[in-house]
């Protein structure tokens, strides 16, 4: 081989090694994690020209639908709607001009969802129950669930609530406490950053209980007297809270407060006694309790007369009646010698309250004393008897 010739061959020997250097194959892609029915796109630069064909998981791809070549040096690989089976490896391979090979490599993963599907949302349980909070999740390849509350992550370690193996928030026992917002979190296995949340919400409810503070309540009637009596509700939703009297309701003398938890009775009068009922309903059930409010009056003395002018041996007759609850005890007294007048015989007698003195002797003068005796006071009343 002459000098020119060898040079001509070592200058095409190195060429084919320069162009062997710079071919640098690529697949450009804009995402990695596919999701079912979006579009895959690759793009593979062979940085040289040569003949360029696509293989997927070691299979070639000759569907002209999906492939195509866009020069010399490059070729995208389109499909339209992503399938699960789309996922794997797609290798790009280049048979250089050159007469040099090589290939790009890429992996894809297609994930279809999470999707929670007809999950409900907002569930009511009886306080003491068992509540189970479904999280219905559908996705491929696979999906892990995790439950939250407070942005706290539920453990299955200890406590009353675990996530079971379908997903199913069990909450044992329930409590008011555990009322609020739950998030159902779905991820697809392997990709942190491909998930979706569900929030649930949570109601508990409880039975109304009532509660008294006083079951009987004992007052003495009179225009300065009040009396409150008070009902001691709970219970989830909120009870509203209604009364029954023995009275016809007065919003001059009977108030209530805010909740209507308790009734204020103005004035009280001997007719307010009675059992005043107290009921909390709410959607759950109902309940009542009964206070007994008795109702006392202090005793009252009314004689027919205040004084007596007689003449010896006329007679004297004064009439008394006594008012008052419990009903007094009537009493006549001689306040000149302190001795109780209680014979219904004789010249000076008590007969049905009435104070009688027949033939009326000068020592019969003085002041008597008509007494009402009873467990809410004692009251009385003077008559003056004179005699000329």
């Amino acid at each position: 081989m002459n000098q020119p010739t060898r040079i001509l061959t070592l200058a095409l020997l190195l060429l084919q090694l320069m162009d062997s250097i710079d071919a640098k194959m690529s697949i450009i892609s804009t995402k990695l994690d596919i999701k079912v029915g979006d579009e895959i796109l690759l793009l593979c630069k062979a940085g040289a020209e040569g003949d360029i064909t696509w293989q997927k998981d070691g299979e070639d791809i000759d569907d002209e639908e999906i492939v195509n070549k866009l020069d010399e040096a490059s070729s995208k690989l389109v499909i339209k709607k992503a399938t699960m089976q789309d996922a794997g490896r797609y290798t790009c391979h280049c048979d250089f001009d050159s007469g040099h090979k090589d290939d790009a490599q890429i992996q894809l993963f297609v994930y279809d969802g999470p999707s929670f599907g007809s999950t409900k949302t907002y569930h009511e349980f009886l306080e003491g129950t068992d509540g189970l909070v479904p999280c219905l999740v559908t996705g491929q390849p696979q999906v892990d669930v995790q439950w939250f509350k407070n942005q706290q992550e539920i453990s299955n370690v200890g406590g009353h609530m675990r996530k079971q193996s379908d997903n199913t928030l069990r909450i044992e026992k329930v409590k008011r406490e555990d009322a609020g917002t739950y998030v159902c979190r779905a991820q697809i296995r392997g990709r942190p950053s491909i998930f979706m949340e569900l929030s649930v919400s949570v109601v508990v409810n409880a039975p109304p209980t009532v509660r008294l503070r006083e079951e009987v309540k004992k007052v003495l009637a009179g225009p300065e007297t009040n009396v409150s009596l008070l009902c001691l509700v709970d219970g989830l939703p909120q009870p509203n809270i209604t009364w029954t009297m023995p009275v016809q309701f007065n919003p001059s003398r009977h108030h209530f407060n805010s909740d209507s938890s308790q009734l204020t009775i103005q004035s009280v009068v001997r007719e307010d006694f009675g059992e005043y009922v107290c009921t909390a309903t709410n959607k759950i059930a109902e309940s009542s309790a009964t206070i007994m409010l008795h109702v006392f009056e202090a005793p009252e003395v009314f004689v027919s007369a205040e004084q007596q002018r007689v003449l010896v041996g006329e007679a004297v007759s004064v009439s008394c009646n006594v008012t008052g609850h419990p009903h007094p005890e009537l009493h006549w007294l001689n306040k000149q010698n302190g001795q109780t007048l209680s014979s219904t015989s004789g010249r000076v007698r008590v007969v049905d309250n009435v104070l009688m003195i027949d033939e009326v002797v000068p020592s019969d003068g003085g002041l008597y004393s008509c007494m009402a005796i009873s467990s809410s006071g004692n009251a009385s009343r003077d008559v003056a008897v004179y005699s000329k």
